[in-house]
């Protein structure tokens, strides 16, 4: 899951995908926490992305701009913001059966480095219409822990 592509409209950008977070069983709700590195010119940018997913009768969360991601790594509370929250990342998918939506958090590495060296991690997303909570699971934490070491050590 820990991958890395090239093109030359942006470059290259290395990326954990798919990184779902485990879900209580019959949940409302599924939420991933992918992280990236983009090169812009010289520099690395990284950033984490909340991806949503939840039926059409339970609709979106709908994250604002602001502080909307808040991950606690073995107690430590750390804050992502969002520039735009999901306004324009949201839509019906799968015959409209289905609410997605994503938004984007600039990160630092330091705050990369934190979260995989923790050994409970707690991730909460917060949006207008709920607040959804999960933990990371041995996978996430293996699959985090290899993005930051090959890409923001």
């Amino acid at each position: 899951k820990v991958m890395s592509y090239h093109d030359d409209y942006s470059g290259t950008t290395d990326m954990l995908v798919d990184n779902e977070l485990p879900s209580p069983p019959q949940p409302r709700e599924v939420i991933w926490l992918d992280a990236f590195r983009v090169f812009k010119g010289t520099q690395r940018v990284f950033y984490l992305q909340a991806r949503y997913l939840a039926t059409a009768e339970v609709g979106w969360v709908e994250v604002e701009p602001g502080v909307s991601l808040v991950i606690t790594a073995d107690g430590e509370t750390v804050r992502f913001v969002s520039a735009t929250g999901s306004v324009n990342r949201r839509e019906m998918i799968r015959g409209r059966k289905f609410a997605k939506e994503e938004a984007l958090y600039e990160a630092q590495p330091d705050q990369l480095r934190k979260i995989a060296q923790a050994k409970q991690v707690k991730v909460q997303l917060k949006g207008v219409k709920g607040l959804i909570e999960r933990e990371f699971g041995p996978k996430n934490h293996a699959d985090f822990r290899a993005f930051v070491g090959r890409f923001a050590l």
